[in-house]
C-alpha cells in the first residue's frame, strides 16, 4: 500500500502543472572560410592559406517565476556545445540568478561583462569586427563571481553597473559602469572598468581572475587594467546607419604580454568607424579598425594596426541569415601586433604584415 501511494504522489507532482516559465533558446552558426596566414605565433613565417570550418552552437536554458510581491526571479544556464577541442561543462558561459524589479534588474553569478555584450561585442562589434573590439583590450569579457545592477529605461536613458568579488577579502576585484541613451534616430553609449591583482590579466579578454572560462581565484599578483570605452549609433533615412567608438586601454604594473617586467604603464588608443545599408532583405556593412601605437612608460613603439571589415547579410527567414564577410588586417610592422599575445585575433597573421580572410556563412536564432 505504501508503495502504491508514494508512486501515485509521485506521478501526481510530475503532472501537476509547471507554474514557472522554463524556455530553451540559442544559436547556431556555420562558418566557412579561407585565411591566407596560418601562424601559430607571431614570430611564425608560415604564410601557407588554408580553409577551414567553424561551428557555434550556443544553448540558453531560461527560467522565470512571478513572485507575489510582483518581482520576478529570472535564472540563466547557457553553454557553447563541445566542437572539435573547445568548450566543455556547463554553466561555464553563463550560470546567475536574477530578481527583475520595478527599480531595476539584479543578477548573482557566472555572467558576460554589460560592457562587452550590449557594446564592445555587439552592437559596434558586429559583422567580424569583435576580434578587435571584444576580443583585444584591457577590459573582460566574463565575472565569474559577480553581482550585476541594470537599471529601468528612463527617458531612453538607462546604467548599469557590476563588480565582481574576487577572492571575497577586499583585495581583489574588478568593476564596470556603463550608460546608454537610446532615441528614434541616434544611441550613445559609455562606459569604464577597472580590474586588479589578477594573475590572468593581459591583452586577450577572457574571464576575470581566471585562466579558463567562467572559472576566477587567480589573484596574487600587484596589477590593475583600465578601459574607456564612448561611442555613437546615427540611423538615417533610405535604411543607412553610422557609427563609430573610441576605447582607451590601460594596464599597470605585472602584466604578463603586454609590457615588459618592471614596466609601470602601458596605454592603446583604438578607434573603430562603421557605416550600413539595409534594403529588403539585404545588408551591406563596411568598418574601418585603428589600433594606435602602444606606449610603455612614454616609449611609443611601430606597432599599429589597421583592419578592415565588410559583410554582406542576406535574410533568409524570420530566424536565420545567410553572410558573406571579407576583413583585412595590415600591420605598421611585421610581427609586431599593438601588445597582443594572442594569435587567434589577427586570424593567423605570423610574422607578416597582413593576413586576409573571406568567410561564408549562416546564422540561426532559436
Amino acid at each position: 500500500m505504501f508503495k502504491r501511494t508514494l508512486l501515485a504522489s509521485m506521478v501526481t507532482l510530475i503532472a501537476a502543472p509547471a507554474f514557472a516559465e522554463v524556455s530553451i533558446g540559442g544559436s547556431a552558426e556555420m562558418d566557412f572560410f579561407y585565411r591566407t596566414n596560418n601562424g601559430n605565433s607571431f614570430a611564425d613565417t608560415d604564410t601557407s592559406g588554408k580553409l577551414m570550418e567553424e561551428i557555434d552552437l550556443i544553448v540558453n536554458i531560461d527560467g522565470k517565476d512571478k513572485l507575489d510581491n510582483g518581482s520576478t526571479l529570472s535564472w540563466r544556464l547557457a553553454q557553447k556545445v563541445a566542437t572539435d577541442y573547445r568548450y566543455d561543462s556547463w554553466g561555464q558561459r553563463e550560470a546567475w540568478i536574477g530578481y527583475d524589479t520595478p527599480y531595476g534588474t539584479f543578477r548573482f553569478g557566472n555572467q558576460f561583462s554589460t560592457l562587452y555584450l550590449t557594446m564592445l561585442d555587439w552592437p559596434y562589434g558586429a559583422n567580424g569586427v569583435t576580434n578587435l573590439t571584444g576580443d583585444f583590450g584591457a577590459h573582460e569579457v566574463d565575472y565569474p563571481r559577480a553581482i550585476t545592477y541594470l537599471s529601468p529605461k528612463m527617458s531612453g536613458f538607462s546604467f548599469g553597473a557590476q563588480y565582481d568579488l574576487g577572492s571575497g577579502d577586499g583585495d581583489a576585484y574588478a568593476y564596470e559602469v556603463t550608460a546608454a541613451y537610446a532615441a528614434d534616430a541616434f544611441n550613445i553609449d559609455a562606459g569604464f572598468y577597472q580590474g586588479k591583482d589578477s594573475a590572468s590579466m593581459d591583452s586577450e579578454s577572457a574571464s576575470f581572475g581566471g585562466s579558463g572560462w567562467g572559472s576566477g581565484g587567480n589573484y596574487n599578483v600587484d596589477n590593475k587594467a583600465r578601459e574607456y570605452f564612448v561611442g555613437g549609433r546615427f540611423r538615417f533615412g533610405g535604411g543607412f546607419e553610422v557609427g563609430g567608438a573610441y576605447m582607451r586601454h590601460e594596464w599597470y604594473g605585472d602584466v604578463p604580454n603586454v609590457h615588459a617586467a618592471g614596466s609601470d604603464k602601458t596605454t592603446v588608443d583604438q578607434y573603430l568607424l562603421r557605416g550600413g545599408y539595409t534594403t529588403g532583405k539585404h545588408n551591406f556593412t563596411l568598418a574601418y579598425s585603428f589600433i594606435d601605437d602602444s606606449e610603455t612608460d612614454g616609449v611609443t613603439r611601430d606597432d599599429g594596426i589597421q583592419a578592415i571589415h565588410f559583410q554582406y547579410t542576406y535574410t533568409l527567414s524570420k530566424q536565420t541569415v545567410g553572410f558573406i564577410q571579407l576583413r583585412h588586417h595590415m600591420l605598421d610592422t611585421a610581427g609586431q601586433p599593438s601588445v597582443m599575445h594572442a594569435n587567434y585575433q589577427l586570424d593567423g597573421i605570423g610574422n607578416e604584415d597582413n593576413v586576409t580572410r573571406f568567410l561564408v556563412g549562416t546564422w540561426t536564432g532559436f
